[in-house]
């Protein structure tokens, strides 16, 4: 009796939107992953107070607060992008870097898992600017003018509603 050798399966290159849910759970691999991610990014911004409000565990809302630098009005278009930060510019940067997080992933890989809304004021602003994000990119309208006090407010719902093994795997917890 002789067998057939079954031939191997292709390789493909995956699609980019793959490749980023897959690197964004490496990142955030539960609420208090991304929580950490926030309140680096707050203290990297200079805050000297920081609210968190959680619901469910995080899974449903987690909302970070802070009085630091805020976010200017001309980067928020790329903010959720990867490998976007305004810490380094050149790899030799690496060697004086200063900051809890400096590559650019953690709010991308939160926007990959999570509805983001991000509103933001610089000491400068006469207002602050509100905007929403899914999947590394800015929604539209874009940024709308909002009432704010200086410093940024995060608020990411429905964790890993894209995700629903990772989702299921956690019970809900206390508000």
């Amino acid at each position: 009796m002789t067998t057939v050798a079954q031939l191997p399966a292709a390789i493909v290159r995956l699609e980019d939107h793959v490749v980023h849910r897959i690197a964004a759970g490496e990142v955030v691999q539960r609420p208090a992953s991304a929580l950490k991610e926030m309140l680096e990014n707050s203290l990297d911004a200079g805050a000297k107070h920081i609210t968190v409000v959680i619901k469910e565990g995080g899974l449903k809302y987690l909302q970070i607060q802070d009085d630091g630098c805020g976010i200017r009005v001309e980067d928020l278009p790329i903010l959720c992008q990867r490998h976007t930060t305004s810490k380094l510019r050149a790899y030799e940067d690496l060697d004086t870097i200063a900051t809890l997080g400096f590559r650019g992933e953690a709010l991308a890989s939160i926007s990959y898992v999570a509805h983001v809304t991000i509103t933001t004021m610089t000491a400068s602003m006469q207002h602050g600017y509100r905007v929403k994000y899914s999947d590394g990119e800015m929604l539209p309208p874009g940024p709308k003018p909002a009432a704010a006090v200086p410093g940024t407010s995060i608020i990411v719902e429905d964790m890993f509603y894209n995700m629903l093994p990772r989702r299921k795997a956690f019970k809900p917890g206390p508000e």
